[in-house]
């Protein structure tokens, strides 16, 4: 018995093709509305009695934009071929909880005998759940919780209910927290592979490990060639987070940077920091004398400098 269709098979055919090409087209449209990155913001100055007010507002808007389209657990849509705006937005978080560490141990007490700011408390814990986890609950709905503890935190502030200490020692453990993971991505950009390697006969060392936060930061991790643009933007992502929290520096603690003639030290740090967003066509990996860039070593230049030149600041702080 021959089942007979409804419809001609070339006609059943032309549908199929019009459904997948639709499909295709749509697909690509998601993938090019999701492929961008944020630009570097200003914020408006807050009253001169409002310390720590730009450090939240600068958390409350790269949290507000980050997690409003949260990329790296997706896995029934078309952005889950993409792979640098998950990265960048990856290291971007990473910045972002090392600074909230700092909110939440240092910044809002005003000794170190004094307790916890429970806003700040409670926003540090949910920004560390795992950002891959898409359902019950997903990632971004935590990370937007702790954009909502800062928001909290932020009104209590306004109203005198609650402290942020702009003192010397917690600017201190901030710069110590952004030197520690610069450290970690500069190794990481550092042992991208290279064609001199290669020539050499040397064999490659096991591939990093990924983790919950991100590509591994370990000393010795190695980056394969297939993760070099996934090392790269993860890099900048950190990099634009911490250009942005080093801005709220700038002003929360500017009394201090004045008194010890660290301002200028601040402003080359940032100059530094400005030139780090550049996007490639491609993340090549050249050799010394090749025609091709090697944009892992460009990026670990600028923040080597970047970080060379915060552990001088640092340094001054402390003298």
């Amino acid at each position: 018995m021959t089942l007979k269709l409804p419809w001609p098979q070339k006609t059943l055919t032309r549908w199929l093709l019009a459904a997948a090409a639709a499909l295709l087209v749509a697909s690509l449209a998601i993938m090019a509305a999701n492929y961008r990155f944020p630009s570097f913001f200003s914020l408006e100055t807050p009253p001169d009695d409002s310390p720590g007010l730009m450090t939240t507002d600068t958390i409350l808007t790269i949290g507000d934009d980050l997690f409003s389209n949260w990329l790296p657990n997706d896995v029934a849509w078309p952005t889950i071929f993409l792979d640098n705006p998950q990265n960048f937005q990856l290291g971007a978080l990473e910045m972002l909880r090392y600074t909230a560490r700092v909110m939440r141990d240092n910044l809002p007490r005003q000794r170190n005998s004094d307790g916890l700011d429970p806003d700040c408390d409670v926003a540090f814990t949910l920004l560390s759940n795992d950002p891959f986890k898409w359902y019950l609950p997903s990632a971004e709905s935590r990370f937007k919780e702790a954009m909502a503890k800062y928001r909290s935190y932020r009104a209590r502030l306004v109203a005198g209910q609650a402290v942020f200490s702009p003192r010397l020692d917690n600017l201190r453990e901030l710069l110590e927290q952004y030197i520690s993971l610069l450290g970690a991505i500069n190794t990481r950009l550092a042992n991208a592979p290279n064609s001199q390697r290669l020539k050499a006969g040397q064999s490659p060392p096991p591939p990093a490990k990924e983790t919950a936060g991100g590509p591994d930061q370990s000393a010795d991790a190695y980056v394969p060639w297939r993760k070099l643009d996934d090392n790269f933007y993860y890099a900048q992502g950190a990099a634009y987070v911490l250009r942005q929290m080093l801005m709220a520096v700038k002003y929360d603690f500017a009394k201090l940077l004045a008194d010890r003639n660290a301002a200028a030290q601040l402003d080359n740090i940032i100059a530094v920091l400005d030139q780090s967003q550049f996007e490639p066509l491609w993340v090549a990996n050249g050799g010394v004398g090749s025609i091709l860039a090697n944009h892992s070593m460009e990026l670990h230049s600028l923040l080597e400098n970047a970080r060379q030149r915060l552990r001088n600041l640092n340094e001054m702080l402390g003298s």
